[in-house]
């Protein structure tokens, strides 16, 4: 119960060290979706484009399955449905950057179909007229440029996943909205702690918005260039 001898005032500034706490879990939440969304969605969107139909039919399952459900609903699934199951125990932290990061292949592993598909044929053509295998003309050429084609998107997909992060408090994770709701409770200025939560979201968001736009321009993108002047024109 709140102390009605401290102002809320002083409560929510005591608190401002617990939210930069949670807001520090809550970027391990993004950082460690993203870049499991990347390590699995990269090769998933090879697949999605070179692999034989039998595979493309497992991954078109896998797509509708972490694209078509609600996050909660993938996240309640695994930590209560399969963390109720014998011999299974599935930590918090564990199950929502599972979630996350599965989701989060399956819409990233689409932005790197979009990319390759974006490339010229003539240069997997001219590739292997050189020698080169498919695998090393996809690893060595096509995917370097697919990664860069696709940092717009995933600037995108980095705003998804922060904001699906608010989730984790459901499942017992003490990240940015737990420790809000807390000192709320705490502090009896609901409208004021969940402004200053609002607030953080907000820079979170446009921050990594801003550093996937800087990284884009610091990186050549082939073509990207005159492509820019024909709309422009």
């Amino acid at each position: 119960m709140p102390d009605p001898t401290i102002s809320s005032t002083a409560i929510i500034w005591s608190g401002l060290p617990t939210l930069c706490r949670g807001m520090g879990v809550t970027l391990i939440l993004v950082i460690s979706a993203l870049a499991a969304g990347m390590l699995l969605g990269a090769p998933l969107g090879v697949a999605h484009v070179y692999a034989r139909r039998g595979v493309r039919i497992v991954l078109w399952l896998f797509d509708r399955i972490f694209r078509g459900f609600p996050t909660i609903v993938l996240l309640f699934l695994i930590y209560f449905g399969l963390g109720s199951l014998p011999g299974v125990s599935i930590q918090p932290l564990t199950a929502v950057i599972l979630v996350l990061g599965l989701r989060s292949a399956a819409y990233q592993a689409q932005i790197y179909r979009g990319a390759l598909l974006m490339i010229e044929r003539g240069q997997t053509e001219a590739a292997l007229a050189l020698g080169f295998s498919l695998p090393k003309t996809v690893l060595f050429i096509l995917l370097p440029q697919a990664l860069r084609f696709s940092l717009p998107s995933l600037s995108n997909e980095y705003s998804v996943v922060l904001k699906d992060t608010a989730l984790a408090f459901t499942v017992g994770v003490i990240d940015l909205m737990s420790r809000a709701k807390f000192l709320a409770m705490r502090s009896r200025e609901t409208l004021i702690v969940y402004l200053l939560i609002a607030a953080a979201y907000f820079i979170l968001t446009h921050a990594g918005i801003a550093l996937f736009r800087a990284v884009e321009r610091g990186i050549a993108i082939p073509g990207l260039g005159q492509q820019r002047a024909k709309r422009r024109a």
